[in-house]
């Protein structure tokens, strides 16, 4: 190879390599990940016990019941009813 040829090839493997980080610039970046909402509803199998992973239609497949979860507001007012001196 003479030196023109190697200088023909570095310029070349520079501009490709220039045109595909400017690419790569221009291309969106990721969509971010959506909040998880929280999930309000729960299985609550024959036997009376809870499964917190099983879906809807998961649940009313294996004969459960989907149950809305009691507020976290609920569980307090127990601990406050105590008369106050």
């Amino acid at each position: 190879m003479t030196s023109k040829n190697l200088l023909r090839i570095a310029l070349a493997s520079v501009a490709l390599a220039g045109s595909s980080m400017a690419f790569a610039a221009d291309a969106p970046a990721a969509a971010p990940a959506k909040p998880a909402k929280h999930q309000n509803h729960h299985c609550k199998k024959a036997d009376g016990t809870m499964d917190m992973d099983k879906t809807h239609k998961a649940c009313v497949a294996e004969k459960g019941k989907w149950v809305k979860d009691a507020p976290a507001a609920d569980a307090a007012p127990a601990a406050s009813a105590a008369p106050k001196k």
